[in-house]
Parts: C-alpha cells; structure tokens; sequence
C-alpha cells in the first residue's frame, strides 16, 4: 500500500507544475549562499573568527577538504575549478604551494594549543586521483600535522575511472581511503561523446570487481542528468545499468548550462539538450525506481541504499548539509584547502582564491589565501537552522528552534508560514502549529520550499 501511495504522489507531478517551479533557485550547501558573501573577509578575519570559536569550545570535531584542481581532459559539462594539463611539473608546483597553506593552518592549532580532531577527510577536484601515488603519500605526510589517520571515520577520494587502475585503487585502500566517488555522468556512448567524457562502461565493471569492492565501505556514482542527447527513456537506461552495478551511494546531479559563465560549455549544442519538463521527469523516474529499489532518498540528489550509514543517519534525523553534500552527523564543521574550496565552521564562512595565481601570491606572503566569506548574525543562524534541517530532514520542528534560539516561530515566520501555504495546497507539505513535514512530492522541489525562508532573496526581490 505504502508503494502506491509513492507511485501516486509522484504521478501528481504534470507540465504545469514543472513550469511554475523551473526557476534557478540555491541547493543551500550554506545559508547565506556564496553569491552573499564579502570579498572584504580577509584571512585575519578567517583567524580571529576561527580563533573565538575555539576559545568558546575546545571539541570542535571537523571535516577536512582538499582541492586538486587537475585533470587529464576538459568535459564539456564541468562547471568546476580545474586545470586541464598534461604537465606533471605544475601538479609539483601546486601541491608545493598547498603543503605551505596546510602548515599556515598547523601553525594556527600548534599557537593555540588546539588538537584538531578530525573525522572525515575529502579529496576533490577536478580529478585527486590524477596525482600519482608518490604525490599521494606526499600529501597524506604532509597533512599528519592535521590529521590522525587512525581516528577518521570517512577517508574519501573522487575518481576519474580513465586516470586509475586496481593497483590503484588498492593502494588508495591500504593508506586508509575507505570511500571512493566515481565521476560516472553518463554510460552512454553518444552522450558521453558529446560532453568529451568517453569512458567505456567495461572499464567501470573492470574496476569494480570483488576485490576491489572489498577494499572499500562505500563506493558513490557521481550521474548527471539534462546532458545532451539524453531523454527520458535513455535516462531510464543509465539509471538500470547504475543499478546493476550497485554502488553504495548515488549523487544525481542536475547539469546546469551556464555558457555565458563556463564558456567551454559552448561546444554543447543547446539544441540538443532536453527541455525542463523532459529534464525533471529523468529526475522524477530516478527517484521511483530508486526507492523501488531499496534506495533511502537522503536528500535533492543524494541517494543510499537502506542498509548503509547514510540511510541510518537520515532515518534517525541525524544527517547535516554542508558542501561536500549530506555529512552523517559527525560534524558541521568543514575547513577546505585549496583554490576555491570552501569552510564553514561555527558562525563563518570562507572561500579560498579562485586562480591559481591568486592562490600562489597569498600563499607566498604567508597569508591563508582567502577571497571571500561572511560571518554570520542571529537570524543568519535562526534561517541556516531551519534551511539545513528542512533539506536535510524533510521535516521541522518548531518547538526545537524555539528552545535553541529563544524564540515564537510562528510570530517570527509569520509570514513565511502564509507563503508556504500554496505548497500545502499543492500536496507538497503537511503543516501544522508546531511542525513542518514535506512530503515524497514536495522532496522533489524541496529547494523552493526553503527558498521561502532565504532573508537574501527576499531582499533581492524587494
């Protein structure tokens, strides 16, 4: 019966409703989002922030990124901070300037007598897995400084599948990675043809067999849907040869085109993308044959299976939302190294340089090489409380905001409460005096619910 009631929730979903709600809106990773932030945040702001949150509490558990902008090709697709290169000499070059930005950062907890208790460690790019294994163990001795390795829950590594192999992979596994994320986007020939990412689907199998399965915890798929030459049944086809596969996790992502910003985006033929209704209903049959399938629905595009850590943490409403995705509750705090990765600890964030000259030069002067970031002020942390937990729970309530910021939820969200109405009208969301439940339908479009909540946009409009 519960299996229909999925079935019948999502068939509400028809052109009119696709159209209303195909508007760009924030996946809110932060609240305030990045396009809010201050280039007036400096790295002495990022210090002095970083150093009161310590003084307030020494146990700050966090999670650590790292940014490798390389990669060996361009896809057409990215819409990432890379580096499309063949030479090896500029990979030294850059993790030279990186092993300088990760001792500017040891020095701080080595001055403040701070042990840094790191749980999860992430490598991400561009492409981490283009570094060879030299430059690997190089990078985890020069972060030893940050990180006992034998206390992390997560080690993570993203993987091109055209730039490793099983000897690889398997040495990822004896120096501690015990999650990988491949960079799948697409199975089919013709499309991957057409965003310049050609990976043979036997080369995935290959590297996906037992022994390598046994290395690691969990194994995600990175799939992109709204590429070009895709429709509807394709999808559907990529989503079936993902599911023999059975990865651990999936991340579905939506393609954005934006070639007025990524230009190489250009060599995509517009008219050979799918239109929106086409676009959202990939979307929608993934998430049908996904739970269909014993996958939980952790949240906008992260799916696991029901048996795994990521369900559990979502079941017990313990998950987070951070940039890396949907942290399992271990801690919201993330420090990112590297050009434009991204921290958020305590009330601030904080983006590092985008170029990599702008990186080199801050890091030559000894300065942290921050471009951007914000601090954020009561209702900033009130509307980041309730965005975080309605994306990552589905479900709010008020009584806990009220008891952790002091104060009447429905007299402060007065009139956010009357602008969710039409969601309550349209079956997206149950809504009571003392709770906030969205329902399979409104998961789907669950981003322009916590829009109604989003201070900046309001002022945007206004």
């Amino acid at each position: 019966m519960e299996d229909k009631k999925i079935d019948d929730s999502l068939n509400n979903i028809n052109d009119n409703l696709v159209k209303k709600y195909n508007v760009s809106g924030p996946y809110y990773s932060s609240y305030p989002v990045l396009q809010s932030w201050s280039d007036k945040f400096s790295h002495v702001d990022y210090f002095l922030s970083l150093e009161k949150s310590f003084s307030e509490s020494k146990e700050f558990p966090l999670s650590l990124y790292i940014h490798v902008p390389f990669c060996p090709k361009l896809c057409y697709y990215c819409c990432c901070n890379k580096i499309i290169s063949s030479d090896y000499t500029k990979i030294r070059e850059f993790l030279k300037h990186l092993f300088l930005e990760i001792n500017l950062l040891s020095d701080f907890f080595k001055k403040h007598s701070i042990t840094p208790k790191v749980k999860e460690l992430h490598l991400g790019g561009g492409s981490p897995s283009y570094m060879e294994e030299t430059e690997f163990d190089l990078l985890l001795e020069k972060l030893q400084p940050l990180v006992n390795f034998n206390e992390l829950d997560e080690f993570i590594i993203e993987v091109d599948v055209r730039t490793v192999d099983k000897k690889k992979l398997k040495h990822y596994s004896e120096k501690g990675v015990n999650r990988i994320s491949f960079g799948i986007q697409e199975f089919n020939p013709k499309v991957q043809k057409a965003v310049n990412r050609v990976q043979p689907l036997s080369l995935i199998q290959n590297l996906l067999s037992q022994d390598i399965r046994n290395c690691f915890k969990s194994i995600n798929f990175d799939i992109l849907y709204g590429l070009p030459l895709q429709t509807r049944e394709s999808f559907k086809s990529t989503i079936e040869t993902a599911k023999r596969l059975s990865p651990d996790r999936m991340c579905i992502f939506n393609y954005d085109h934006r070639p007025n910003i990524y230009k190489h985006q250009k060599m995509i033929k517009k008219s050979e993308l799918p239109d929106a209704i086409e676009k959202t209903m990939m979307f929608v049959d993934t998430v049908k044959t996904l739970l269909e399938d014993n996958y939980e629905y952790i949240g906008v595009d992260h799916f696991a299976k029901t048996t795994g850590d990521l369900a559990k943490a979502k079941q017990k409403g313990t998950l987070g939302r951070n940039f890396n995705g949907y942290p399992e509750g271990r801690t919201d705090n993330l420090i990112g190294l590297g050009p434009t990765s991204l921290t958020a600890f305590d009330n601030f964030y904080s983006q590092d340089a985008k170029t990599l000259t702008d990186y080199y030069k801050s890091i030559k002067k000894n300065n942290l090489p921050i471009c951007c970031g914000y601090k954020l002020n009561k209702d900033d942390l009130i509307r980041r409380s309730v965005i975080h937990k309605i994306i990552s729970n589905n479900f709010l309530d008020f009584s806990k905001i009220e008891k952790e910021y002091n104060i009447d939820f429905n007299k402060y969200f007065q009139q956010e409460i009357k602008s969710l109405q039409h969601f309550v009208r349209e079956d997206m969301l149950i809504l009571s005096d003392n709770s906030l439940n969205v329902t399979l339908l409104g998961r789907v479009f669950i981003r322009h619910i916590c829009m109604v909540f989003d201070n900046y946009l309001k002022n945007e409009k206004d």
